[in-house]
């Protein structure tokens, strides 16, 4: 009986770094310095009046009704800081607000930025990666299995991180957020990166679907 090659198992691929092979440290132990404020906020209507208060000592948690974005909050956010390097973790996002981010850049409000995406960001938004690409340099883009969604902004004086249930595109939603400034935080999530970075060739996020695929298939 004649059978055929699997062509997952011998087809030669350029090597992917899978999420779960990541070797930074898995622990880290800080001491909780901030006054956290938990906040509904679904009555307030904008991001600025959201995080109003906000600063290095004062940690916000949370509620909207979804009437903002994350891209508002990253925008009220740097009204703070001045310009910083911006850090994006989501599944998807919206044209809109990645042309905002643009335009970040654009009032010199966004200096750099990294994005980790879905491995299926590139099939669904093929244009949309090509601008961030474009925009930020062929190494801002990374893939993989991924649904963390956070952003940090950083420069030299404040090392802002928020996890959040939110993508990067507009939800009406309820959503959550935490917004706090936090160097170890930021550290922990930089070195994650860091690894991610230097172990998986820029080139991935830019092949079509089906060769993303086959390179994580070899995970399963």
């Amino acid at each position: 009986m004649k059978t055929t090659k699997n062509p997952l198992l011998f087809e030669k691929h350029d090597p992917v770094f899978p999420l779960e092979n990541i070797q930074s440290p898995t622990i880290r132990v800080a001491k909780h310095t901030h006054k956290r404020e938990t906040r509904d906020l679904r009555r307030k209507q904008t991001a600025a009046e959201a995080i109003k208060g906000f600063n290095k000592e004062v940690e916000i948690y949370g509620f909207t009704k979804g009437q903002f974005s994350v891209i508002d909050i990253i925008e009220a956010v740097l009204e703070i800081t001045g310009p910083a390097h911006l850090t994006v973790s989501t599944w998807t996002a919206a044209t809109t607000d990645v042309t905002s981010v643009i335009k970040f850049v654009q009032a010199h409000m966004c200096t750099t930025s990294r994005w980790l995406v879905d491995y299926t960001f590139q099939q669904r938004s093929p244009e949309l990666a090509k601008r961030i690409r474009d925009v930020f340099g062929a190494d801002a883009i990374r893939v993989g299995k991924n649904h963390a969604k956070f952003f940090m902004l950083q420069n030299d004086r404040w090392d802002i991180i928020c996890p959040t249930s939110m993508n990067l595109n507009f939800n009406p939603r309820f959503e959550n957020f935490m917004l706090r400034n936090d160097p170890d935080m930021c550290q922990f999530h930089q070195s994650i990166f860091d690894e991610i970075w230097t172990n998986q060739k820029s080139t991935l996020a830019t092949q079509k679907a089906g060769v993303i695929e086959r390179h994580f298939a070899k995970e399963m």
